[in-house]
């Protein structure tokens, strides 16, 4: 998987998606978010479903993950006269998504916009005056004296993938372990899906309730299944021949990481689980606030993390050699068996296996993954010849 080393700069401009419904005024390719006094937003309910891509996610980038969203806002105008808005749903952050024509991007996208009623004809721009979104959908709407409506917009993104870290707040800096474990232990394949609330503080008043809905569990078995990515018999076998003619390169030896850990904001304990006769199709987890006022950067981030860890002994060994050689060429630290020990245990305490390696508790305090309260298999083999190491 080579690629991967490629992909940190896809990750790095791919951490905001932008959601929700807002009011926009101006024409032509030049919209502007402004703030309605007229009509509130008075309910919010956000249903998201991840899914496999359309086809299969390698690589190559050239397919991804999506999330199919349903979304259902209740407006209401607070005023005793007509009101007319033009309306707009901002699908992403400006640099996010290369431009597209307005036909492509309905295809795209799949963005339908309507009431019980009518299904309402969008006008698409690529960014709003201040390059603040892109990807923007616009239609007009119109409100009787002290009306409510309740309008539904559906559409479907990719997700983004790229490089992430496995570190609390995703940046290196000011890290006082990383000279002595180095980004080795730290880099993963992230995967991200954004559904940024902050445009609907453009409304009058209060959002009186938003429910976010979230269906993880027959993606998240796919994912178990796949790892990464999918890794085809071809692509494998050429990996494992390439291995073979490098096998130091650690680099080489990274396949379809089959570990995950939840990278969620807000966190995963703060969804409720709702239970389905069928727990991976029908059951879901909700967040439910009321009320609910959104602040502009507000959202929902969904995304999993794929350590690049090695997952057996020989890829571990590799692992240490590829470590040792980087402390030769900075020529700070020897790679000493303390330090073998404590990329050892690094490993165990991943799986959620406690090592008592006062070591590495620095490091691990501020892991995404630690502590572990759903840990992942380890091969017997592979635990065993890790926990035998020698303790200096």
């Amino acid at each position: 998987m080579r690629n991967i080393l490629m992909m940190w700069a896809v990750f790095a401009a791919a951490l905001s998606l932008w959601g929700n419904v807002g009011v926009f005024r101006g024409g032509g390719q030049t919209p502007v978010l402004e703030k309605s006094a007229e009509v509130q937003m008075v309910e919010e309910e956000v249903v998201m479903r991840p899914r496999r891509g359309d086809f299969p996610v390698d690589d190559s980038l050239r397919n991804l993950d999506r999330m199919d969203f349903s979304c259902r806002f209740l407006l209401r105008n607070l005023a005793d006269k007509p009101v007319k808005l033009s309306v707009g749903f901002p699908v992403s952050a400006e640099g996010v998504s290369s431009p597209v024509s307005g036909k492509a991007a309905l295809k795209r996208f799949r963005f339908v916009a309507r009431t019980k009623d009518r299904t309402f004809p969008v006008r698409f721009v690529p960014h709003d005056k201040k390059r603040k979104f892109s990807n923007i959908f616009l239609w007009e709407m119109s409100f009787a004296p002290k009306e409510e409506v309740t309008l539904f917009v559906t559409y479907t993104m990719e997700g983004y993938r790229g490089l992430a870290v496995t570190l609390k707040g995703q940046k290196f800096e000011n890290r006082p372990y990383l000279d002595r474990y180095g980004e080795i232990c730290m880099l993963a394949v992230g995967q991200f899906q954004t559904y940024v609330t902050g445009t609907g503080s453009c409304w009058a008043g209060k959002i009186e309730k938003a429910v976010f809905r979230y269906y993880p569990f027959a993606f998240e078995a796919y994912l178990k299944k796949r790892g990464s990515s999918e890794e085809s018999a071809g692509a494998r076998k050429r990996r494992m021949e390439d291995i073979k003619k490098h096998p130091d390169d650690y680099s080489r030896r990274l396949g379809s990481q089959k570990r995950f850990f939840r990278v969620w904001t807000p966190a995963p304990d703060e969804w409720k689980l709702v239970p389905g006769k069928k727990r991976n199709e029908e059951s879901y987890l909700e967040l439910v606030r009321t009320p609910f006022t959104p602040a502009p950067g507000d959202k929902i981030s969904i995304g999993y993390v794929f350590p690049l860890l090695p997952e057996n002994i020989e890829d571990f060994e590799a692992w240490c050699r590829a470590r040792k050689k980087s402390l030769g060429i900075m020529n700070k630290i020897p790679f000493t068996p303390a330090l073998r020990r404590e990329l050892a245990d690094i490993i165990l305490e991943s799986c959620g296996i406690e090592t008592g390696n006062p070591a590495v508790r620095e490091y691990l305090k501020e892991q995404v993954w630690y502590p572990v309260k759903n840990p992942p298999p380890i091969d017997k083999a592979y635990k065993e010849y890790l926990q035998k190491l020698p303790r200096p």
